[in-house]
């Protein structure tokens, strides 16, 4: 809980410096994925904000509206894309307090949405609950229907970065020993996590690129605990598991904000996620705009996807 405790506070901190290495990449997740997009005519402050390109507002506060905390630009109600108001619950103040902060923080100049990670995260939760709740056809053609982001993710289960061993002549049998040494418990706990005799197959590259995917009832395990997901919880996991292309990785994230469930810190699962990056830098050296960027962004948005998820006791 320290660790994570950590990693919220070096986000709030290291934002502004990860914004410009972020912006060479916003919008791949979402192209290579398919994620729906937020983007509208709704006249609310994240679309003015991404059509203008403008600050324009002077004051950002945070207002306590019966059980909720609203953000206000200059006593104006911040909404989300789709003209929800950007409402957090009380026992979400950390992430209140650093939605504050990313609107606070924005510069004057070439401001656009992908410098507010949390707040995308935040109103595609509430336009999302939205959607589900009213079952309005056209704010899920824009946002998506739960069911189907959970078949989507369920897709990356056969794929899952954790699932894919190295060869064991590749780097000189060093990243296959680190992933043997790394991925495997993981692998156990989330079996155990999924149920009784759950086995996850996995592709060993090793033996040729042969393709990989999980049997029925691992699928509907998965699914299962995919559905019993709230949506802030829902759309943490989404967010990490496009970023790092791993479900499991997903699951780590949500597993870290409870005492006695972490199976790994933030800093543990990053390392899962971007193991191949790092192995890939220490050989061959940094591609700029393209390793230290994906490294950087993994991390980000683990940490992101973290803070979205956190809830404080009552």
């Amino acid at each position: 809980m320290l660790l994570f405790r950590r990693s919220v506070a070096s986000v709030a901190r290291s934002q502004l410096s990860i914004y410009r290495s972020y912006a060479t990449t916003v919008g791949k997740n979402s192209i290579q994925h398919q994620t729906p997009s937020l983007e509208n005519n709704q006249q609310t402050e994240s679309n003015r904000l991404s059509k203008t390109l403008t600050k324009f507002w002077d004051q950002v506060k945070l207002s306590k509206v019966q059980d909720n905390l609203e953000i206000q630009l200059d006593s104006k109600t911040v909404r989300t894309p789709l003209g929800h108001t950007l409402s957090i619950p009380s026992d979400r103040k950390i992430l209140a307090y650093l939605l504050l902060h990313e609107w606070a923080s924005l510069s004057t100049l070439s401001i656009k949405t992908h410098s507010l990670p949390l707040t995308s995260l935040a109103s595609r939760v509430i336009d999302l609950e939205h959607a589900d709740k009213t079952q309005d056809l056209e704010s899920q053609a824009k946002v998506g229907r739960r069911e189907d982001i959970v078949e989507d993710l369920l897709r990356y289960l056969d794929t899952d970065t954790l699932l894919v061993f190295a060869p064991k002549s590749e780097y000189e049998g060093k990243l296959r020993i680190t992933q043997e040494e790394l991925y495997r418990p993981v692998i156990s706990k989330i079996e155990e996590l999924l149920g009784d005799d759950v086995k996850l197959t996995w592709l060993d590259t090793e033996v040729g690129l042969t393709g990989n995917k999980q049997d029925e009832k691992v699928r509907e395990l998965a699914r299962q605990f995919l559905l019993s997901l709230d949506h802030w919880d829902l759309v943490a996991l989404e967010k990490v598991t496009l970023s790092a292309k791993s479900l499991i990785c997903g699951i780590l994230v949500l597993k870290a904000k409870s005492q006695g469930e972490e199976i790994l810190n933030l800093e543990e699962i990053a390392k899962c996620a971007t193991l191949e990056i790092v192995f890939q830098t220490e050989k061959w050296g940094e591609v700029e705009d393209t390793h230290d960027v994906d490294y950087q962004d993994i991390r980000r948005n683990i940490a992101s996807a973290a803070i979205l998820s956190f809830r404080e006791d009552k």
